[in-house]
């Protein structure tokens, strides 16, 4: 699976951390501006985000995805040392490493004034715990909707009214594709998982080092967030981000439905893609969601569910109704509901690919949009040099005394030319008749006999 640009995974503020450290981690910085994410929503208990004529929380349960030694934990290793720098409080005593069970959850995290953060490495053993205790998926599935968890036993029982709980955990994919079961799908264990891939993508010389001004310089950004974040008790949706929310949630059930292995993990995808909105707007110092916002976060999901559906397929399960499209497929789709032409904002996301990536597809034309302020926008449009789009674009009629023209914006118009007449011409003489040939020797079937 190719590895999109992750700048257009955030937005501010954040992008730009995760810029500036991305150069010197051998591992894709997919997984640490997922463990930025993950520690950032943590240290937000009180604060809520719009989600229709309701709300819901910041707290999100992120599942980084790679192989033995693929740098989960050196990822995770460097957005703990920033979230530590910001709120070195916090992350002495609101950590939770490791899950022991539905009950032995529910007291640490009433331990923790039911504010924590969950740090499991082997999220494989909660997988499985899972599916021999089904009081510790209900409880998980509590904890990301903010929902009241209680201990039944009946000495000492513990509740927890108001669960402000995070997780940050890691697994192989070889460890997640085992642990798959339809029950746990359909019950809703996974889809509130964040699932990230985490790989290699490039060699650094034993030589490098990070520099000491980095995590400091990241830490202090994120501290200022923090303290703006935990003042905000509501994120909303600016007005020009409500046509965008509504494309988006369109867009990513669609894509859901192309595969059967992915209609499990989408169920909320959107909640996800909120969530997220609303830590990018928070970390930039804001209260509203912007259009820019919303794109970043749908352009995370998207490569959470490319990287979930990569995985799950590969266990030899039934295969989905639909195969999967290829890039060019979903470009041209794309392309082709906005009528040919459309912004990189609105193509790269919803296709999970770069801007180079669709920049070298045949039949692509890039060009560039100025705006009235910032860098001039990069517009995308389909060719007109396939003979299907040739064909698709040549008018079925064009009556005498008409004239068809092409404009460069793909309309056809057609100019009337009746005032001014065809010259007349001399008739043709009338063609003589041929003589009639044999009827056997006009019989198609003759040869066959």
């Amino acid at each position: 699976m190719s590895t999109p640009d992750v700048s257009t995974m955030a937005t501010g503020r954040l992008r730009a951390v995760v810029a500036s450290l991305a150069p010197h981690v051998e591992w894709s910085p997919v997984g640490l501006l997922g463990g930025l994410l993950c520690a950032f929503s943590a240290m937000l208990p009180e604060t809520r985000v719009q989600r229709g004529s309701g709300s819901m929380p910041l707290m999100l349960h992120v599942l980084l995805c790679g192989g033995t030694g693929e740098g989960k934990g050196q990822s995770w290793g460097i957005a703990e040392a920033i979230a530590r720098d910001a709120n070195r409080t916090f992350m002495s005593g609101n950590v939770i490493h490791g899950v022991v069970g539905g009950a032995g959850l529910i007291q640490a995290v009433a331990d923790c004034d039911e504010h924590a953060l969950i740090i499991d490495t082997e999220y494989a053993r909660v997988l499985r715990a899972g599916r021999r205790q089904a009081n510790l998926s209900q409880v998980l599935r509590d904890l990301w909707d903010g929902a009241p968890v209680a201990t039944s036993r009946a000495k000492d029982p513990v509740q927890v009214d108001a669960p402000r709980v995070s997780i940050m955990g890691h697994i192989t994919p070889e460890e997640f594709r085992a642990n798959l079961t339809g029950t746990d799908r359909d019950g809703g264990s996974y889809n509130r998982l964040l699932i990230l891939p985490v790989s290699q993508v490039g060699w650094l010389s034993e030589r490098e080092r990070m520099p000491a001004h980095l995590i400091p310089e990241a830490g202090e950004l994120f501290a200022r967030a923090v303290r703006f974040g935990q003042r905000a008790s509501m994120v909303t949706l600016s007005e020009d981000a409500y046509d965008v929310a509504d494309t988006i949630r369109h867009d990513l059930l669609s894509k859901a439905r192309e595969s059967e292995e992915l209609k499990p993990f989408a169920a909320r995808c959107n909640e996800q893609v909120r969530r997220i909105a609303a830590l990018f707007a928070l970390f930039d110092l804001r209260s509203q969601i912007t259009p820019d916002d919303l794109h970043a976060a749908a352009s995370l999901v998207t490569h959470a569910m490319n990287t979930v559906e990569v995985i799950a397929t590969g266990s030899g399960s039934k295969p989905g109704k639909r195969q999967p499209l290829s890039l060019a497929e979903k470009v041209r789709a794309r392309l082709e509901r906005f009528g040919g032409s459309a912004w990189s904002s609105q193509v790269l996301p919803y296709v999970g690919a770069s801007a180079a990536e669709v920049r070298a597809l045949p039949g692509i034309v890039v060009t560039e949009e100025r705006q009235s302020v910032g860098r001039p926008a990069v517009v995308f449009s389909l060719a007109v040099d396939s003979a299907r789009d040739t064909e698709r674009m040549k008018p079925e009629v064009v009556a005498a005394g008409q004239r068809a023209e092409t404009h460069g914006n793909g309309a056809k118009v057609v100019s009337m030319d009746a005032y001014r007449p065809e010259p007349k011409q001399a008739p043709e003489p009338a063609p003589q008749p041929k003589r009639p040939e044999p009827l056997a020797d006009s019989n198609p079937f003759r040869a066959l006999l």
